[in-house]
């Protein structure tokens, strides 16, 4: 994260880690700068509605409601409503991603595949020009591949 970052999409990998306390001192540094206002945070609605799963699977401790987890997530991040468009772009990038992952040399990559969740992210963060926040291997090896920045 060389230049000043104003925006940053960030995952469902990335708040789980959060919330078990396993990011890297670089994500941690991204997301306390989100806390603080000092860096928007973006979450495209897939993962919105991915850590709401996550919590009703009883993953998420410390939240008690859906209602908490919907005043965590807006209090804390601006919410990206996808478009009919944005659907299409994600879907090619989900074609070409795992092509990308299929094609890799990595054993742990060659038979993965990318998520629609993942897809929506990368949408979104070519659409604006900006990092993802992830720690997540399909999806960071895949963004880099398509030249977007990843921060973890």
């Amino acid at each position: 994260m060389g230049r000043k970052v104003q925006e940053v999409v960030v995952d469902t990998y990335t708040l789980m880690a959060m919330v078990f306390g396993e990011l890297t001192p670089l994500a941690k540094k991204t997301m306390l700068a989100i806390y603080k206002g000092e860096i928007q945070g973006l979450i495209p609605s897939p993962v919105a509605y991915e850590f709401s799963l996550q919590w009703l699977k009883g993953r998420i401790p410390g939240l008690a409601s859906l209602g908490d987890v919907k005043a965590f997530l807006k209090a804390y991040f601006s919410i990206i409503e996808l478009s009919f468009e944005d659907f299409l772009k994600a879907a090619e990038v989900k074609n070409s991603g795992d092509r990308l992952l299929a094609e890799s040399k990595k054993k742990d990559l060659s038979g993965r595949r990318l998520s629609l969740v993942d897809s929506c992210i990368i949408v979104v963060a070519s659409k604006r020009e900006i990092p993802i926040v992830t720690g997540d291997k399909d999806l960071s090896y895949v963004a880099s591949k398509l030249g977007l920045e990843v921060i973890w």
